[in-house]
C-alpha cells in the first residue's frame, strides 16, 4: 500500500503546483512611477488621472524591475508640429524621387553631353524663329495701324468726316498690335526661360555623366573581396 499511497500524494502535489507555475507574469503587482510638474517623484501602485498624460515607468512589484515606459501625452501643438513634420518629409522625399528618376532619364536619353546639345540648340533656333516672325508680324501690324491714323488725320486736315469703316479699321487694328505685343512679350519670356532651362540641363548632364564615369571608372579598377 505504500507505493500507491506516495504515488497518490505526488498526484496531488502536482495538481496544487500546476495552477501556480502557469500564473502569468502581469499577476505581479504593479507600480507606477512618475514626476509632477512640480518635479516630485511619485510611486503608487494606482494611476491617478492627473498623472495620466504623464510620461511614466510601470514596475513590477516582485523584483522593482521596469517592465514597460510610457512616453508623455503630447500638446495639440506639438501633435500638429509632428504631423507637419511627416507631411514635409513625405513631401521631401517624394521631391527627391522625382530628381532621381528625372536624372536616371537624363542620362539613358543622352549617350554624350554633344547628343544633348544638339537638341538643346534645335529648341533655342525653333524659338528663335518664332520670336523672329511675331516680330515682323508686329512691325507689319504697326505700319497697317499707322496708314490708318494717317488716313484718318488727312480727313482732320481737310475738313471731312471720319466714316465709320475707317473708324472700325483702325479699333481693329489697334486691337491687333495690343494683341500681338502680348504675345511676343510672352514668347520673349519663354525664350529666356528656355535658355536658362537649357543651361541648367546642360550642366546637371556634365555632373550627372562625370559622377557615373568616374563610378564605372572605380568599378573596374577595384578588385573583388577575397
Amino acid at each position: 500500500m505504500t507505493a500507491p499511497r506516495n504515488a497518490l500524494t505526488a498526484a496531488i502535489a502536482l495538481l496544487i503546483a500546476a495552477p501556480i507555475a502557469l500564473m502569468p507574469a502581469s499577476a505581479a503587482p504593479k507600480l507606477y512611477h512618475w514626476v509632477s510638474a512640480d518635479g516630485k517623484d511619485h510611486y503608487s501602485d494606482v494611476l491617478p488621472p492627473e498623472a495620466l498624460a504623464q510620461a511614466r515607468q510601470e514596475i513590477n512589484g516582485n523584483n522593482g524591475a521596469t517592465v514597460k515606459q510610457v512616453e508623455r501625452a503630447q500638446t495639440p501643438e506639438e501633435i500638429a508640429a509632428t504631423a507637419a513634420k511627416v507631411a514635409a518629409d513625405a513631401q521631401a522625399a517624394d521631391a527627391a524621387q522625382k530628381v532621381k528618376e528625372s536624372d536616371q532619364a537624363l542620362l539613358a536619353s543622352y549617350s554624350t553631353e554633344a547628343d544633348l546639345q544638339r537638341v538643346n540648340d534645335q529648341k533655342i533656333a525653333q524659338s528663335t524663329a518664332t520670336l523672329k516672325s511675331l516680330r515682323v508680324g508686329m512691325e507689319s501690324q504697326q505700319q497697317s495701324l499707322s496708314a490708318l491714323l494717317i488716313d484718318a488725320s488727312n480727313h482732320e486736315l481737310t475738313g471731312s468726316k471720319i466714316n465709320a469703316k475707317l473708324a472700325e479699321s483702325i479699333q481693329t487694328a489697334h486691337k491687333q498690335v495690343v494683341d500681338q505685343q502680348a504675345l511676343l512679350l510672352r514668347q520673349e519670356a519663354q525664350s529666356t526661360s528656355l535658355l536658362q532651362e537649357t543651361a541648367a540641363t546642360l550642366a546637371r548632364y556634365r555632373a550627372l555623366r562625370t559622377a557615373a564615369d568616374a563610378d564605372a571608372k572605380h568599378a573596374t579598377t577595384t578588385p573583388p573581396n577575397g
